[in-house]
């Protein structure tokens, strides 16, 4: 089949190597545009740009993807795949290709609709999420539904893990996908509305640790939240940054929450704080310009000790 498939991020590197693997004619990538990072602020390709770079595709970066509604007319794709791609597809776009615009989202659909569906499944403490493909509409993440895979979502997962395997899912998924689309054979089967669930994009804010929550939910926070916006309480008026893996404590004594307690001797290496309900064990912290480090040279380094209070 003739494809043009958006995607920007690592997730959809792998669906878009699948595609390629299974011999799929991809007449151009489209990506967002290359963006500066680092102290030197120098372009940084982003992943999907670099793999289409790799295996000599074409690639597309408009600042608006509606400015290339002219030229991927002339490309005459059957599909568009579309996988993270990072912007709406305006009707002028999805209307380019007969089969119209095949949408991966890495949720059990129509749970989770919108754009931080993975760190969310885990913040709410979900035992399974999954991938689904769906014919793009309109609507945010409305569109029939073609085919769905769970995935379940482990003890100690953070949402790169967790990205990781509903990429490698999302890429089968979405290979067998267009295969059935092109022998149309593909099902089609419209979302139920009234089960609808929304996953709305995370803000750095929402990393802040409230130590009166129970260890259980500020637990799905630090794994949630990994890598970005990342977990942080204040230590010393600086922010403390906050990583797995993650150990939950039923008991925390007559400790205020927020206070760091005496770690079990099997757990001597996380950093033991008390919450609401219960403590939480970090095995990693970041302090403000320094490394992410483990618990135990964090520990030996900052002079923290029990009885200290974070998020002051």
């Amino acid at each position: 089949m003739r494809i043009v498939f958006l995607g920007t991020p690592e997730i959809a590197r792998p669906s878009l190597a699948a595609l390629a693997r299974r011999g799929h004619e991809l007449a151009a990538v489209v990506t967002q545009p290359d963006r500066p990072a680092g102290r030197g602020r120098r372009l940084l390709r982003c992943p999907v740009a670099l793999l289409a770079d790799e295996l000599g595709l074409m690639v597309l970066q408009p600042a608006h993807v509606r400015e290339l509604a002219g030229e991927l007319a002339e490309l005459r794709p059957e599909l568009l795949a579309v996988v993270a791609f990072g912007q709406i597809l305006p009707p002028a776009i999805l209307e380019i290709a007969p089969l119209g615009a095949v949408n991966l989202h890495t949720s059990l659909l129509p749970a989770l609709r919108g754009a931080a569906p993975i760190q969310r499944a885990i913040m709410q403490g979900l035992a399974v999420t999954g991938v689904s493909t769906m014919h793009l509409d309109r609507g945010m993440d409305t569109g029939d539904v073609i085919l769905q895979e769970p995935v379940a979502i482990g003890p100690q997962d953070t949402a790169a893990s967790l990205g990781e395997r509903l990429g490698l899912a999302g890429a089968e998924l979405l290979a067998r996908t267009v295969e059935l689309l092109a022998l149309g054979r593909a099902p089609r089967a419209p979302q139920d509305q009234a089960r609808a669930t929304y996953a709305p994009p995370l803000a750095k804010e929402e990393g802040r640790v409230d130590w009166a929550r129970p260890a259980r939910e500020l637990d799905r926070l630090v794994r949630g939240a990994d890598p970005w916006p990342g977990a942080f309480t204040m230590s010393g008026g600086q922010p403390l940054k906050l990583f797995g893996p993650t150990l939950v404590l039923p008991h925390a004594g007559a400790a205020a929450p927020g206070t760091i307690i005496v770690s079990p001797d099997e757990h001597k290496d996380y950093i033991c704080v008390a919450c609401g309900e219960g403590a939480l064990g970090l095995a990693e912290a970041q302090a403000a310009g320094k490394r992410r480090m483990s618990a135990g040279d964090f520990l030996r380094g900052a002079r923290l000790a029990p009885g200290m209070r974070l998020g002051e």
